[in-house]
């Protein structure tokens, strides 16, 4: 029954945790300065009593005693406090003696009381308290007149000693419910503190470490491998969103949540297991690298394992692992993950659900870090707006059968320039924007400049011709992951909507094998931007086996036939059967033909020959700079790009 009643005891009074360092000392010097300001008010006080300077020092002496003790910092924690308590009992004591005992100036025990309670520890509120007690028990009885100024608390001084008691038990229970509760409001601001940091360093899906949480320990691993082995293997899931992507959203998330739970369990107890982005797991080992290619091994067979339902149909999912043993040498954490990657790029170009072993002089490797550095040059690119539009104008072929009021074609090109002012190719960044989810955002780049340039291009002219149709068209080249995309589409709708051109300019260009990877999401974002005037290109066409059949899926204006069969149409007979079913095609559709790759007079000719209607190519004008075309080609000048018959 005891025990019981500790136990509940224990439930209800506070624990008297030791205070943070900081927070200790802060309150210690304010309960000192208090001690101090007392010493000196009562030095003060004893003169105005009638003391002599003299007398007044040897009452204050103790409590001065007390503040320099208190301020020793070669004392402990507790030695200190307990010191600085007595001294503020004290000179409550001398409170009340210096005024003879009257009933006000024992509230001064109540309040130093409550001023103990600052400490937040069992001793000193104990010393306090007994003080007290022993102040009235003990004093009060033996010397009544020292403590009360009243007759009837010196004709019963134990009487007034037990109602003291009975006050001073009342301002402690009190002190000790304001001391629970200020823990109680303590521990839960430090919980929320605690729950913070832990969402801070943990992936909120799986409940694993996350990427800033990981970098710590990976740091740490990597002073450690100075004298232990430690192993970083990098986990990503194959082909995982567009598994994903066929599902609910709640399929990936459970599909990442059980690959979680099983790389932990194979891992083992010694391993730190994290998600340090979306589809990609990191693990820690304190093994070797021989030792965790062992471990990748078997989560690698664990994930081609586990069984998994999208929408009804059972899927495979498999991970490509990357291993690299943690060096002493190593700069950072970030060093180590690009490693990693770049062994997890390897086992992906080597056929996927595999696991590779990071070797500096792979060529794979190198191909992967190359990319990897180009990424990071065009997030600063677009950090910096260090792109440029260039553009390069179609013509038509003489005697086709273009509409008169198309009178400027051409294609808008990216360049990136480097901050020294060069030129780069969009084939030395475009593979690393593709790779590493990049190009949404340059689309994104190259929709709101096209369209503000064009806006300043045209204002104060119009678009439309004499007969008020507009016959201009600026094609502009999307990418796969923007096709269907409806935040891309609301993109392109705002900034059609800041701009105010006519949407009848824009020709957007998909290419053959992006519409094809998905034709009823391709069809459907066509349709919802044809229907605010924008115009459609299929670019590439004609190499994939099922072009012509996808083809009538495809609500598109412009037919661009594929470069590989106008190269060598002079020469090669199947080159010029392909482009003519190709072209007649597409007039059959009601759709106009576009030529690429055209680089001379005897192609020109043969496209004339043939019917086709537009062409591209260096054989007609080379690509440079938008804003010199446009300052050649003011609008309104009727400039037509027109090829004379060969």
């Amino acid at each position: 029954m005891l025990t019981a009643w500790l136990r509940a005891a224990g439930s209800v009074l506070p624990q008297g945790r030791p205070l943070p360092g900081e927070t200790w000392a802060r309150r210690h010097r304010a309960i000192l300065w208090v001690l101090g300001l007392h010493a000196a008010g009562l030095y003060a006080f004893a003169l105005v009593r009638g003391h002599s300077p003299a007398d007044a020092l040897v009452v204050v002496f103790p409590l001065a005693v007390a503040v320099a003790l208190g301020a020793y910092r070669g004392l402990s924690r507790r030695w200190r406090a307990s010191i600085t308590t007595l001294g503020l009992m004290g000179s409550s004591a001398v409170m009340v003696g210096l005024a003879d005992g009257q009933t006000e100036a024992h509230f001064h025990f109540f309040v130093m009381l409550f001023v103990i309670v600052l400490y937040q520890e069992w001793v000193t509120f104990l010393l306090a308290t007994v003080f007290v007690l022993a102040e009235h028990a003990i004093v009060g009885v033996f010397a009544p007149h020292d403590v009360y100024a009243h007759t009837a608390a010196t004709e019963e001084p134990i009487k007034w000693a037990a109602i003291h008691a009975l006050f001073i038990g009342g301002a402690a229970i009190a002190a000790i419910a304001n001391w629970r509760l200020t823990e109680t409001a303590q521990d839960r601001g430090q919980a929320a503190a605690d729950e913070l940091a832990h969402a801070a360093t943990h992936d909120a899906l799986t409940g694993l470490v996350n990427r800033i949480g990981f970098d710590r320990l990976l740091l740490d691993a990597i002073g450690a491998s100075a004298s232990a082995p430690q192993t970083l293997c990098l986990v990503n899931l194959d082909r995982f969103r567009l598994i994903s992507e066929a599902g609910r959203h709640t399929q990936g998330d459970e599909m990442l949540r059980r690959v979680a739970e099983l790389i932990e369990d194979l891992a083992g107890d010694d391993a730190v297991v994290a998600r340090v982005r979306g589809d990609r797991f990191a693990v820690l080992l304190p093994v070797t690298a021989e030792e965790c290619v062992a471990v990748a091994e078997r989560v690698r067979a664990g994930v081609a394992n586990l069984a998994f339902q999208v929408e009804g149909q059972a899927v495979a999912l498999t991970a490509s692992i990357g291993v690299v043993p943690v060096s002493p040498l190593a700069v950072g954490p970030e060093e180590l993950i690009v490693a990693a990657e770049a062994a997890c790029y390897t086992a992906k170009e080597r056929g996927r659900d595999r696991v590779e072993l990071y070797r500096a002089d792979n060529e794979a490797l190198a191909k992967h870090q190359q990319e990897m550095d180009w990424a990071g040059r065009l997030v600063t690119a677009l950090r910096d707006d260090r792109f440029e539009l260039f553009y390069q104008p179609i013509a038509r072929v003489p005697g086709a059968r273009v509409p008169d009021g198309d009178h400027q074609f051409g294609e808008l090109l990216l360049r990136m320039r480097t901050e020294d002012g060069k030129v780069v190719p969009p084939g030395l960044f475009l593979p690393a924007a593709e790779r590493y989810d990049l190009l949404p955002a340059v689309d994104r780049w190259v929709v709101a400049h096209a369209f503000q340039v064009l806006a300043a291009h045209y204002h104060g002219h119009g678009a439309a011709g004499p007969d008020g149709k507009i016959g201009d068209h600026w094609a502009i080249n999307l990418s796969g992951p923007s096709i269907g995309d409806a935040e891309f589409t609301d993109y392109v709708q705002a900034q059609l909507a800041m701009s105010g051109i006519p949407a009848e300019l824009i020709c957007f260009e998909i290419t053959e094998s992006v519409a094809i990877n998905d034709l009823k999401k391709a069809a459907e974002f066509i349709a919802e931007l044809r229907n605010l005037g924008f115009r459609f290109a299929l670019d590439d066409f004609g190499t994939g086996l099922s072009s012509f059949t996808y083809l009538k899926h495809l609500p598109v204006d412009f037919l661009k036939i594929d470069g590989a069969f106008i190269k060598n149409l002079e020469r090669d007979e199947l080159d010029r059967v392909m482009t003519r079913t190709i072209n007649d095609l597409g007039h059959q559709m009601g759709l106009s033909t576009v030529a690429e790759f055209v680089e001379d007079a005897a192609t020109i000719a043969r496209l004339q020959e043939i019917g086709v209607d537009y062409a591209q190519g260096y054989g007609i004008a080379m690509p440079g700079p938008l804003s010199d075309w446009l300052r050649t080609h003011p609008a309104g000048s009727g400039a037509d790009l027109r090829l004379a018959t060969a």
